[in-house]
């Protein structure tokens, strides 16, 4: 990857060598990354760490939780968010909810 590469990481598999991108991260081999999905997941009751590498002390990385909402409409307004959202990018315009 380019140095100004970030990678996200949406995806439910091992998909990502989680140490290597650690090393990645930390050296700066590439610019960041968006974590949103973890390897380890609770198992048993008591606090779990999401990863085996410290990512959270990166400066250039953005941890979420993979935590979503379920509630009578929800389907439908994320749709017509992602369809106008899908629009506006393609007309050069920018999407709706930008983070940045």
């Amino acid at each position: 990857m380019k140095l100004t590469a970030f990678l996200i990481n949406v995806s439910r598999a091992e998909i990502v060598d989680e140490d290597a991108l650690y090393e990645a991260l930390a050296r700066r081999s590439i610019a960041g990354a968006a974590l949103d999905v973890w390897y380890r997941y609770p198992r048993e009751p008591g606090p779990t760490a999401p990863a085996t590498c410290p990512f959270r002390e990166l400066p250039n990385v953005l941890m979420t939780p993979h935590v979503s909402g379920w509630t009578d409409g929800m389907l439908e307004a994320r749709a017509k968010i992602i369809a106008e959202n899908i629009g506006r990018v393609a007309s050069g315009e920018t999407p709706l909810n930008l983070v940045e």
